[in-house]
């Protein structure tokens, strides 16, 4: 039996699994936020249907200037992307017969990208004993081979877990000094906020920064993503990437949100409580909770044997919790919470407390 490698499709969870679908599902296995997009999408959406029948502008320059100024960058360090996924699957290519590290647990694709653009992945560990961070000497011992690259989540997808930007920019020391790479994945860093973004040191071509714009503002539906690098980086990578890539709607809506601050810091308030709710609600009766920084956590029953039972369950119940069979590192043995809206979060914890009663 193969289990979904993603989250939010639990309806092709429960045919795989042959288990009847419950009336009432509650997917907590995606990780976009739950308040639905900024209002003004919904307020500017008529107007824009008269732009569909237009090509989009193939540079997105109204968007990259607003990224730009977000960053502080120079807009020839923008790439713009159907999602962080596609930049990613093109800017492997340099990398092509290449050794790339991923720490794991990780997200699945890098492996997949990887694979796909014929280079070599060197696997490293976090484990719980290390407070799922990365050993500092294995990272700068692999660094310091030439010709390197290293995927890296920050915060880490599916822990949360978030390094600390010392640790990042030694790492990047070292990785220009042999003429490696960091491939740092920041597509929930707008959670944790910019000040622990490396965006002000993309000028280095030892650094690719990869953003997503689906995950802080739910619009996983228009795929828009970007890459920060240094001009050398991004005018090589663009030449592999196919002409309007991003479509109108995508712009637009790219446009739109950027725009509203007071959601950004909305949600990242409405994040940080019900974040805490559930650590603590989980913590009280046993369960072991990650450090997250993200709009999601992992974790475990007193008893890690019982993760599946527990998994099992609650999909019994109506509600659909991340396996972690395919991040290696976890092994099934956690379970990831997307952050959902507060009376359905105080459902999933009734439901667990009930279950470890």
């Amino acid at each position: 039996m193969t289990l979904p490698s993603h989250g939010a499709n639990p309806l092709y969870l429960y045919e795989t699994l042959g288990m009847e679908t419950p009336d009432a599902v509650i997917d907590f296995s995606e990780n976009s936020i739950p308040t639905g997009p900024p209002t003004r999408l919904k307020e500017q959406w008529a107007r824009w249907y008269n732009a569909i029948s237009s090509y989009p502008d193939p540079e997105g320059r109204g968007l990259k200037k607003l990224i730009a100024n977000k960053h502080q960058v120079n807009e020839a360090q923008l790439l713009l992307g159907n999602g962080a996924s596609e930049l990613m699957m093109t800017a492997l290519r340099k990398f092509q017969g290449k050794t790339v590290g991923v720490i794991h647990p990780a997200f699945s694709e890098y492996e997949r990208v990887i694979k796909a653009n014929g280079a070599f992945t060197h696997h490293i560990y976090s484990t719980e004993l290390m407070g799922f961070q990365p050993d500092d000497h294995e990272i700068h011992a692999f660094l310091s081979e030439p010709d390197r690259a290293l995927f890296i989540c920050n915060p880490n997808n599916p822990t949360g877990i978030r390094l600390e930007r010392e640790t990042l920019l030694s790492w990047l020391v070292t990785a220009e000094k042999s003429g490696s790479t960091l491939l740092l994945d920041e597509a929930f860093i707008d959670m944790a906020g910019e000040q622990y973004s490396l965006a002000d040191y993309t000028g280095s071509p030892s650094l690719l920064i990869f953003r997503s714009m689906t995950k802080m503002y739910s619009i996983a539906g228009l795929r828009l993503g970007y890459l920060l690098a240094n001009e050398e980086t991004v005018k090589e990578i663009s030449q592999w990437l196919p002409h309007w890539n991003v479509n109108q709607l995508a712009l637009l809506g790219g446009e739109t949100v950027l725009q509203d601050q007071l959601y950004t810091d909305e949600v990242r308030s409405f994040i940080s409580k019900e974040r805490s709710y559930f650590t603590d609600a989980l913590r009280d009766i046993g369960f072991k909770v990650s450090e997250s920084a993200a709009n999601y956590v992992c974790i475990q029953p007193p008893d890690a044997k019982q993760t599946e039972a527990l998994w099992q369950f609650l999909l019994r119940e109506g509600l659909v919790l991340r396996h972690t069979y395919n991040y290696k590192g976890l092994d099934g043995a956690w379970l990831r919470i997307g952050m959902k809206l507060p009376e359905q979060n105080q459902k999933l914890i009734k439901a667990v407390t009930s279950w470890a009663q």
